[in-house]
């Protein structure tokens, strides 16, 4: 198929020049900032509230929602202060970015509504037991006009920007010619399915982070990627209110 020849084909994402020892670095970073800005922004919203969080809060999930994406964009900002590689990619323009990410959305989210209905007659037949996710839960129960805005920034904004520096624009380039492209593919789709810890929304997401890479490597540029996953968790925020969505 022709979009399979120009996948492998595309040469926009070049061998990303940085050392094994910068990956632990950027996650140390990552964790550490993100636990840090956590507990600054819990203790901000105490100080002004005069409540601690409750864990089972929609205010923990979003205070700790931002910091842990704050964290990763702080991480990828000091990895590379500390140590700065030369980018010898050739990437789309921005508005071309954006272009490439919404029809990538459409496209991939055609294939997840088969794969989604599929996975949940699997593991229904053998027996798993379908849990709704707290924080779906939270947000279907709603909350004030003020914490819903945030969450929406959280869902829409935050979340694909820090996700798709990590995934993406990190793990993903790193392992762009390094490895095969399939597996460099198929690793980072996986680590981003699992990292959100719900077996039912496992083999939708891993169809999502796949075709998160394919938009990034054709495009060459992490806007793409961005927009892509800012456009599904977008249709997902509006549906979780009402139905049960693809959680991410």
């Amino acid at each position: 198929m022709e979009i399979i020849k120009n996948i492998r084909n595309s040469q926009r994402l070049a061998k990303w020049e940085i050392r094994p020892v910068d990956v632990a670095l950027f996650i140390c970073l990552a964790l550490t900032f993100a636990y840090a800005l956590t507990g600054l922004l819990a203790q901000t919203h105490a100080y002004f509230s005069g409540e601690e969080l409750a864990t089972d809060s929609l205010s923990f999930l979003i205070v700790s929602g931002f910091g842990l994406q704050l964290g990763c964009l702080a991480a990828w900002g000091g990895i590379h202060i500390i140590s700065p590689t030369e980018n010898s990619n050739q990437p789309k323009s921005f508005w071309r970015a954006v272009k490439i990410g919404f029809f990538g959305f459409i496209a991939a989210y055609l294939l997840i509504i088969p794969t989604m209905m599929i996975w949940r007659i699997v593991l229904d037949a053998l027996n798993f037991e379908y849990e709704l996710q707290l924080p779906v839960q939270l947000v279907q129960n709603g909350g004030t006009n003020m914490e819903m805005v945030l969450m929406a920034l959280l869902v829409v904004v935050a979340a694909p920007i820090g996700e798709e520096l990590v995934y993406r624009g990190f793990l993903f380039r790193y392992l762009n010619n390094r490895v095969s492209l399939g597996l460099a593919i198929a690793i980072t789709a996986v680590l981003f399915a699992a990292i959100h810890q719900n077996l039912y929304s496992f083999a939708p997401l891993a169809i999502l982070g796949a075709a998160l890479c394919i938009v990034y490597r054709l495009s060459g540029n992490i806007v793409s990627s961005i927009t892509m996953h800012a456009c599904f968790n977008l249709l997902n925020f509006i549906l979780m209110i009402y139905f049960s969505p693809i959680e991410a």
